[in-house]
Formats: C-alpha cells, sequence, structure tokens
C-alpha cells in the first residue's frame, strides 16, 4: 500500500473524529504510506460494512479515479467489515491498529522491543482468527464434518497460540530481570523520574538536553520503544535517573498496552512523573488527558507529577497566555532552542528533595569538601567561620545518620 484513503465513524455530534483522521494519516506517513483524502460519516449503530453503502460507492470512485491502491479505518475492523470493505472497495484495508502496530515494528531496535511488538501483532491475528469466516470457505458440508477450511483454521490458532506462549514467557522473564534491577534502585538514593507524554510530545528531545547525551529524536511517531535512561545531575549536587519511555496515543490498541505493559511498569516505581506535552498542538487539553488515562491504566495514576508544556519557541504570545492560564502550575520549555531549561531543573530539585530533612549544621573544614560533594546531601546557604562551616543543608534522609556520625557532624 502507497496511497491510502482514510475513513473514520462518528456516533456523536461531538466526536473527534477530524482530529484523529488528521493523526491516523501522521501514522500513515510515518510508514510510508501517503494519504490522498479522508472521508467520514456520523452513524447510529456500527454497520456489517463500516460505513453506508451509499457512502462506500463514492469512495469506491474516488479510489478509481485518484489511484489510490489501498484503505485504512480509524477503527479496528471486526473480519466481518474488513471483508466486506475489500468485496466493495476492492483494495488492501487496513485498520488503525494494524498501523499503530507497523509503527511500533518499524521502531523496534532492541530485542525486548521486537519481541514486545511480535507478541502484539499475533494477539492481534488470534483475535481476528478466531472470528473469520474466510478460514470455513472450503468446509465441508454435513453435521460434524470436518473439512481442510477447518483443518486449516484450527492449525493456525495452535500455531499462533504456541507462539504467543512462547512469547509470553520471554517477556515474563524480561519483567523478572527488570525487577530485581528495579529493587537495586530502590536502595540508592539517586531517584528515578520518567518522561511520559503523547507521542511526538517533544520527550526524547528534552532528555537529550538535560543529559548531554545523544538520544534519537525525529519528527516521526514512536521513535521510542523501549526505557532510555540517562543520569543527570541536576545542580546544587542533586542527580537523577531520566527514562525516556514509549509516546502514547488515542484509540492505543489493547494488544500493546498487554505486549508493552513490561516497558510501561517502568513508570511504575518512578519517584516523579514528567508529563510533557506540545504547547504549540491545538489539541493539548486531550492529549494530556489521553496520557492520564494511559498512566491511571498502568497504576501510577499516585506516582508524584510536573507537567512540562514543550515546543513554547513556536507559540505566539496570545498562545503563550492561554497556556498559562490553563495550566499555571506547569514548566514552560523549548528542549530545542534551550528556553527555561535551568527554571525546569530549579522546578525538579525541589520535588526531588522534598522529603529530604532540613538541618543546619557546623561541619569542620578538613570534612566540609566531603560532606558538601555527597550526593543526597542538598547545600541551601553555608559560611567559613574559623575551623567550621556553618551549614544549612537538606540531607536525603538515609543520609542522615551517617553524615552525623561519621564525619563528627556538630548539630
Amino acid at each position: 500500500m502507497r496511497r491510502a484513503v482514510l475513513l473514520g465513524i462518528a456516533y456523536t455530534r461531538n466526536d473527534r473524529i477530524e482530529r484523529d483522521l488528521i493523526e491516523l494519516g501522521e501514522l500513515a506517513r510515518s510508514i510510508g504510506i501517503f494519504p490522498v483524502a479522508r472521508f467520514w460519516q456520523f452513524l447510529k449503530v456500527p454497520l456489517k460494512t463500516y460505513m453506508g453503502k451509499g457512502k462506500l460507492g463514492n469512495i469506491a470512485e474516488y479510489i478509481r479515479l485518484y489511484e489510490a491502491d489501498g484503505v485504512i479505518t480509524d477503527d479496528e475492523l471486526r473480519p466481518v467489515q474488513k471483508s466486506n470493505l475489500e468485496k466493495m472497495l476492492k483494495v488492501e484495508v487496513l485498520d488503525r491498529t494494524q498501523i499503530i502496530l507497523r509503527n511500533f515494528a518499524r521502531s523496534a531496535q532492541t530485542s525486548e522491543g521486537k519481541t514486545e511488538v511480535e507478541l502484539a501483532m499475533l494477539e492481534y491475528r488470534l483475535s481476528h482468527i478466531k472470528g473469520s469466516s474466510n478460514y470455513l470457505s472450503r468446509a465441508a458440508g454435513g453435521i460434524g464434518a470436518r473439512g481442510p477450511g477447518e483443518s486449516k483454521l484450527e492449525m493456525d490458532r495452535r500455531t499462533v497460540r504456541k507462539r504467543i506462549a512462547r512469547l509470553r514467557s520471554k517477556i515474563r522473564k524480561i519483567s523478572e530481570e527488570r525487577v530485581l534491577k528495579r529493587r537495586k534502585r530502590l536502595t540508592s538514593i539517586i531517584p528515578k523520574v520518567s518522561i511520559v507524554g503523547y507521542t511526538n510530545a517533544g520527550k526524547s528531545m528534552l532528555l537529550k538536553v538535560l543529559s548531554g547525551f545523544e538520544v534519537k529524536s525525529e519528527n516521526k511517531l514512536f521513535t521510542t520503544l523501549n526505557p532510555t535512561t540517562k543520569k543527570v545531575w541536576l545542580g546544587e549536587n542533586v542527580f537523577a535517573l531520566f527514562s525516556d519511555t514509549v509516546g502514547f496515543i488515542s484509540k492505543l490498541p489493547p494488544q500493546l498496552i498487554k505486549a508493552f505493559r513490561s516497558t510501561m511498569e517502568e513508570t511504575l516505581d518512578a519517584d516523579l512523573i514528567l508529563m510533557v506535552a506540545d504547547g504549540y498542538d491545538e489539541d493539548v487539553n486531550e492529549k494530556l488527558r489521553i496520557s492520564e488515562r494511559v498512566l491511571e491504566n498502568i497504576g501510577a495514576a499516585d506516582v508524584a507529577r510536573v507537567t512540562v508544556i514543550s515546543k513554547i519557541d513556536l507559540c505566539n504570545e496570545s498562545r503563550l497566555k492561554e497556556l498559562v492560564r490553563e495550566h499555571e502550575d506547569a514548566v514552560f520549555i523549548s528542549a530545542k532552542k534551550n528556553l527555561y531549561i535551568d527554571e525546569l531543573m530549579a522546578r525538579l530539585r525541589d520535588e526531588i528533595t522534598k522529603d529530604y530533612l532540613e538541618k543546619e549544621l557546623e561541619i569542620p573544614n578538613e570534612i566540609w569538601p566531603t560532606v558538601s560533594k555527597t550526593i543526597g546531601v542538598r547545600v541551601m546557604k553555608f559560611k567559613q567561620t574559623g575551623d567550621v562551616v556553618q551549614a544549612k543543608l537538606k540531607i536525603h534522609p538515609f543520609l542522615v545518620k551517617k553524615i552525623m556520625e561519621e564525619n563528627r557532624v556538630l548539630s
């Protein structure tokens, strides 16, 4: 498929069908399919033909005139809908789930990512084998008869189920290894920050700017599939491990949520979530709501959070005022132009150390360099007086006793 017509259905007048079709077009372009037109229709109930036959007649004529070789629907199709569309339109038909799966397959680089994508694809295939009547078209007649079509159906089901079982086992092992790594991190005083948000919101670019490391960042959907973790210095002796995660999207297929649960679990044990949203996107509020729902679905709704509105270099003054009014507690940045990154880092320092214990101490001069450079000790202010340094510190709870005892600090 190279040139496709996009189709969508709405059941209410306030449906976001037009915006969903624009996003579907971006998904298609990401895998090399050029959208030539968009058609949508209001319906009261779902149809076996997906759209009304009259509408499909007009679409068939458009396909012929503009030499499109495929159709992409904005909804996951039932097998009977897919079969009917292909018969009526006489071109290849793909649905939104298949397009998203192909995007994920394009971006999968690691063994884990490829395993999760393959599992999601097989889950999708199995659900459609179960519902397809094409496999039974050659079945022998008669009560209790078992024809070649039925044998092929059962064979396909069995083959797919066996492969799914092997992939699930492999992913379980990966998840167990990740749990062990997480347990080790929990004993560390270096906090974990998870960068999340809608796909293409600027998460990878932000991690690149914060860490100084090269992080893959493209103007394509789903560039990041597996978490990329970097240690970041936030100033004032505060460090954190930042992880870039897979982007969220509307109508995310359940197969993908299940398959990528082990990847998404990285967010569950984060000390802080950075919710990144594209301020230039007119649909920013809806995409923030979608991201919130995904976090709820994976059980991360209660993790502390900072909202970051990105790409403000693209926004005019009136747009910025509107965003500030609607998201007054957010931090506004441009990672590309390096705008207000220092302000973001200051906010992160405060969030990360909000449970640190404040201490005003007198520290001997000879051990002050060691204390002041200890990770987990934030120096708020200090003054040298004679043989001691009078310091106001914020100290990680795990370190207070050590600092007080091992370094002979005077309280």
